[in-house]
């Protein structure tokens, strides 16, 4: 009996050997939510924390018709005394326009708290926004792996609004859905997401201490 448990449990671990790969993608995949509508004319929303992966892909979408209006989240400085020395969004935003050789301005929405700390603050901010606007749609643009936790956070600020949020996902060339465990940033990200999705099914509204990103 002790010899076929044992030769299960071998078979078994050959089998989750041979496609560790195929689960670690599909465990990758389960975070990534890209449904933007064309032709809607949504504004398109990009949200803070990482600046050149979502400026481009928002400006693809721009490009391709998927919107009208580029939207930029105001994100609060974790070292005031030294913000200067940084670019804001805006700033990045014009800088990487221009180097893809595209005309566009960006539209800056204002902050409730002088700057968003997380994505449900962004969510709150942009709920006034589309309020004040008369809005009924959006696209947010964010990292792959941050697209179905920001949608989860919009849908919840935005419940019972009737305003359509969607999701578009950024990539960018230093990991993937396909190989994110084999660097250092990649598994940071994928093992901290679902930690941080949890607390925002488990909390209220404005999680405050989790990142927009």
């Amino acid at each position: 009996m002790k010899r076929k448990v044992i030769i299960v449990l071998i078979v078994i671990l050959i089998l989750l050997m041979s496609q560790y790969k195929l689960m670690l993608i599909g465990y990758a995949r389960f975070f990534t939510i890209d449904n933007p509508t064309y032709g809607v004319n949504a504004p398109i929303v990009i949200l803070s924390g990482g600046a050149y992966t979502r400026i481009p892909k928002a400006l693809e979408l721009y490009e391709k018709g998927y919107g009208d209006r580029l939207l930029l989240t105001t994100e609060r400085h974790i070292n005031s005394r030294v913000e200067h020395l940084f670019l804001t969004n805006q700033q990045s935003a014009e800088k990487i326009a221009q180097a893809l050789n595209i005309q566009v301005e960006f539209e800056i929405v204002p902050s409730l708290k002088g700057g968003a700390t997380s994505t449900f603050d962004e969510a709150y901010d942009l709920l006034q926004f589309c309020e004040k606007e008369n809005l009924k749609h959006l696209i947010i643009v964010t990292d792959s792996f941050h697209t179905r936790r920001a949608l989860y956070a919009f849908r919840k600020v935005f419940q019972g609004s009737n305003i359509n949020v969607e999701a578009s996902a950024a990539l960018n060339e230093v990991f993937s859905e396909e190989d994110w465990w084999r660097s250092d940033k990649g598994i940071s990200v994928y093992l901290l997401e679902p930690i941080k999705f949890a607390v925002y099914m488990l909390s209220n509204k404005n999680v405050s201490f989790v990142k927009n990103y």
